[in-house]
Parts: C-alpha cells; sequence; structure tokens
C-alpha cells in the first residue's frame, strides 16, 4: 500500500513539473497575428525598399513562438516581384533560466539570442557578427495594433548605425 502511495505522489509531482513547465510566461503572446507594411534595409548597393508580412504563431501556451519574415519588392521595369528577405525564428520561454531565447534560422545560418524586455512591449535582442561588430534589433509594440523595429549595427558596441527599420499594422 505504501508503495503505491508513493508512486502517486511521485507521479502527481512529475505532471505537475511538467504542466509548469508547458505554461511558463506567456509575456510575448501580444505579437500573435499577421503583421503587414514596409520597410527597408541598408544593403551594398544602398537602401532597399519592401514590402513585409510577419506571421506569429503562439504555441504551447505562448511559452513558443514560431515567427516567419518576408519582404518583397517589385521590379519598376519587369513589374517581376522578387523576394528580398525570407525569414524564420523560433522564440521560447526557457523555465530554467527564466528568459526567453530566440533561434533564428535566414540564408543557411542559425542564430541564438536572449530576447531582453525594454519594457512589457518593446524587446531586444543582438547578435555579433562573424566579419566583427554587433547587430541589435529593437521592437516596440507599445502602440495598438503597431510593429515598429530598427536593426542598428556597431562595431565597438558604443556607436550605433542604423541599417533596418519597419513599421507593420496588425491585419
Amino acid at each position: 500500500m505504501r508503495s503505491g502511495v508513493f508512486i502517486f505522489i511521485m507521479l502527481w509531482l512529475a505532471g505537475q513539473q511538467f504542466l509548469s513547465a508547458q505554461t511558463g510566461p506567456n509575456k510575448l503572446a501580444f505579437m500573435e497575428g499577421e503583421w503587414q507594411g514596409l520597410g527597408w534595409m541598408m544593403t551594398q548597393g544602398g537602401n532597399q525598399s519592401s514590402n513585409i508580412l510577419e506571421k506569429v504563431e503562439c504555441r504551447q501556451g505562448c511559452t513558443v513562438l514560431v515567427v516567419t519574415g518576408l519582404g518583397t519588392k517589385t521590379d519598376s521595369i519587369t513589374k517581376e516581384t522578387k523576394t528580398v528577405h525570407d525569414a524564420f525564428g523560433v522564440i521560447s520561454y526557457d523555465n530554467k533560466a527564466g528568459k526567453y531565447m530566440m533561434r533564428a534560422y535566414r540564408n543557411g545560418e542559425v542564430t541564438d539570442a536572449a530576447i531582453e524586455f525594454l519594457n512589457d512591449k518593446t524587446i531586444r535582442w543582438s547578435m555579433v557578427t562573424p566579419q566583427g561588430g554587433t547587430v541589435r534589433f529593437t521592437t516596440d509594440f507599445t502602440e495598438s495594433n503597431k510593429w515598429k523595429e530598427m536593426g542598428e549595427f556597431s562595431r565597438d558596441g558604443n556607436s550605433w548605425m542604423k541599417i533596418m527599420e519597419m513599421e507593420l499594422l496588425k491585419k
């Protein structure tokens, strides 16, 4: 009889731990949805404007977000639509570390970055570039149904140069 009670208690505790791991904070639930607008990014040929569509799907109680981003540009002469930005990322909450982490995939490269909250609806993440320097992205959702994002580059971590910007509205 005692072993049955012990097994029940152990299974119950394991279940509680599993449930708490699945239902961590959902501080980024406001990102969920489809977002559309315009943006620009600095390229070797200068600033390039594009139409942008971002889609954020919440999974597992919004402790995991799947983010896809697509930027397109229509050639003014040929009228052909060309993809200029195609990104995929997963943002997940790490219960042990107590923070959100992002894993981004782009052009065959994988980047891991911690999400830093500047306030309740403004986040930032950064990454070191292989060429030297740091790129950081600040995303602001403080205005209702608006996603504003700015990307910056710095060689020394002190002086920052804007390299991209976008403003999207929730569909």
